[in-house]
C-alpha cells in the first residue's frame, strides 16, 4: 500500500476525529461556563488539537482489519480500492492540497508583513522592574524582553523560545503597565501562544473542515477568559477586576493596527462583551478542583475516544458497502477480458517478492506494493479456497500506461492470466478446493510500482 493513500486517509480521519472531539468540548463548555467553572475550560482544547493530530480512527481502523503475515500486511477497509475510489481519492486529495498551499501562501505573506513592522522596535526599559517582579511571582524562568514600537497600538506578545513583549509608544501610568504586564506574562505562562500557534498549523491542514474556524475562535477568546481568571484570581494583581478590564477598554480603544493571528493582546473587540459576561459573579472557590479537573479530562477523553471508534465502524461499513459497489462495476467492464492458462515455468521469470510462507483464509487482503523492473515478478498469499468461488484481484501500477501480466498460479501449477494496465480489476472463476496464489508480472519496457488487493466469497 503506497504511504500516500495512508497519509491521505491519516488526515481524512483526523479531521472527523477532531470535530468529535471539538463538538463535545463545545457541549461541555457551555454547561461549565453557564456554571461558571472557568478553570479547565480552555486547558480541554488542548485535548481536541491532540484529537486532530494523533490517528485514533486510522489505528482503529488499521489494527482491527490486521492480519499477522509473513510480511506484516493489513487487509480490509481503506486498503482496498477501486478505480472509482482511487479517482474519488485524486479529486479530494487534489482540492486538499490546493487550499492548503494557498492558505500557507497568505499566512507566509500575513507573517512576513507583520516581521517588517516589528523590525523597528526599540527596547523599553521603564517597567524593568515590575517586570521581574512579576516574573518572580509566577514561577517563571528565563526572561521576557521588553520592546516598544510605533507602528503597535495594543500590546502584544511575539516569539518562539525567547518570548517579547511589544508596547505601543505612548505614556503610560503605573496601573496600566502593571495591568499590561500581568496579562501578557500570564499569557507567556500558560503557553497561550503556542496553543494558538498549534491552532493555525492545524487551520492550515484542515482549512475545509468548517469547524476549524470556531476552534480558533475558540481559542482566541478562552485563552483571553482564562488569562483574564488567572490574572484577577490567582495572582497579587494590586487592582480590582473592574480597573483590569477599564485597561483592557482603553487599549481597544486605541487598536486600530491589522494584527496577524500569530499574536495576541487587548484588542479583542468581538470577544470583549463575552469576556467581562463570564468573568462576571465568578468566584474562584466554587470552580472545581483539581480532582475535578483531572475527571473533566478523563471523561471528555473517554467520550471521545469512544465515539471515535464507534464512528470508524460506521466508516467501515459505509466503505465496504461503497467498494462492493464498484467492485461489481468494475467486474462488468473487464468480464470481456480473454483469459490465458499455461504451465508456470518460475525459471523463465525474476521472482522479486514472493509472500506465501503462510496460509491466509481470509476473504480480502492488501497485496502489499512492489517495485518490478522488466520481466521481474511478485507472488502473493497462499489463498486457501474450499470450493467454487470468484477470486477478484485488483492492481493499481505506475506509471498507468505500463502493462502487466497477473492472475493466479492454481494448485495444479498452472498460470491463469490476463494483461492489464493503469487500474485493472479481473475476476477469476475457480472450480476447485486448493491453495491458490496472485502473480503478478511486468512485461513493459521499464520499472513498475504494483500494489492492490484480492478479494473472495
Amino acid at each position: 500500500m503506497r504511504w500516500t493513500n495512508e497519509l491521505f486517509y491519516i488526515l481524512f480521519l483526523n479531521s472527523i476525529t477532531g470535530a468529535i472531539a471539538y463538538g463535545f468540548w463545545s457541549v461541555l463548555k457551555k454547561n461549565m461556563a453557564r456554571r461558571k467553572k472557568l478553570k479547565y475550560i480552555y486547558p480541554m482544547l488542548g485535548i481536541v488539537e491532540a484529537f486532530f493530530i494523533f490517528p485514533i480512527m486510522y489505528s482503529y481502523l488499521k489494527i482491527s482489519t490486521h492480519v499477522p503475515g509473513s510480511h506484516g500486511a493489513y487487509y480490509g477497509t481503506l486498503f482496498l480500492r477501486t478505480p472509482f475510489i482511487y479517482n474519488v481519492q485524486c479529486v479530494i486529495a487534489g482540492i486538499w492540497i490546493v487550499g492548503a498551499v494557498w492558505n500557507l501562501a497568505k499566512y507566509v505573506v500575513q507573517y512576513l508583513k507583520f516581521q517588517k513592522v516589528l523590525e523597528k522596535s526599540v527596547r523599553f526599559r521603564l517597567p524593568e522592574t515590575e517586570k521581574n517582579k512579576i516574573i518572580q511571582e509566577l514561577g517563571m524562568k528565563g526572561n521576557v524582553e521588553l520592546y516598544q514600537n510605533y507602528a503597535v497600538t495594543s500590546p502584544i506578545v511575539i516569539g518562539w523560545r525567547q518570548k517579547k513583549i511589544i508596547f505601543p509608544v505612548r505614556e503610560y501610568e503605573e496601573k496600566e503597565l502593571t495591568t499590561i504586564l500581568y496579562h501578557e506574562l500570564v499569557h507567556i505562562r500558560q503557553h497561550i501562544l503556542e496553543m494558538k500557534k498549534m491552532g493555525i498549523f492545524l487551520k492550515l491542514i484542515f482549512w475545509c473542515n468548517p469547524m476549524m474556524n470556531g476552534l480558533l475562535r475558540s481559542i482566541d477568546m478562552w485563552g483571553e477568559i482564562a488569562c483574564d481568571r488567572y490574572v484577577c484570581s490567582e495572582t497579587a494583581y494590586p487592582y480590582t477586576v473592574q480597573e483590569y478590564y477599564t485597561v483592557a477598554v482603553d487599549g481597544l480603544e486605541q487598536s486600530h493596527l491589522w494584527m496577524p493571528k500569530m499574536v495576541t493582546g487587548f484588542r479583542k473587540k468581538s470577544n470583549f462583551k463575552s469576556r467581562i459576561l463570564q468573568m462576571k459573579n465568578y468566584k474562584k472557590e466554587n470552580d472545581f478542583k483539581r480532582i475535578g479537573g483531572i475527571t473533566l479530562v478523563v471523561f471528555l477523553c473517554a467520550v471521545c475516544t469512544t465515539t471515535t471508534l464507534a464512528s470508524g465502524e460506521g466508516f467501515k461499513a459505509g466503505y465496504e458497502r461503497l467498494f462492493a459497489q464498484t467492485k461489481v462495476e468494475v467486474e462488468d467492464v473487464v468480464v470481456e477480458e480473454t483469459e490465458y492458462e499455461e504451465n508456470f515455468d518460475a525459471s523463465k521469470v525474476t521472482i522479486v517478492y514472493d509472500g506465501n510462507e503462510e496460509q491466509l483464509p481470509q476473504g480480502n487482503g492488501d497485496l502489499t506494493e512492489q517495485k518490478l523492473g522488466k520481466s521481474e515478478a511478485a507472488v502473493w498469499e497462499n489463498i486457501r479456497i474450499s470450493g467454487q468461488n470468484m477470486i477478484t484481484v485488483s492492481l493499481s501500477n505506475n506509471p498507468f500506461e505500463n502493462e502487466v501480466r497477473y492472475g493466479l498460479i492454481m494448485p495444479d501449477g498452472k498460470l491463469r492470466y490476463v494483461y492489464g494496465s493503469g487500474m485493472c480489476s479481473h475476476a477469476f472463476e475457480v472450480g476447485s478446493a486448493g491453495t491458490y496464489k496472485i502473480y503478478v508480472e511486468n512485461v513493459s519496457s521499464s520499472s513498475i510500482t504494483v500494489s492492490g488487493g484480492y478479494l473472495y466469497n
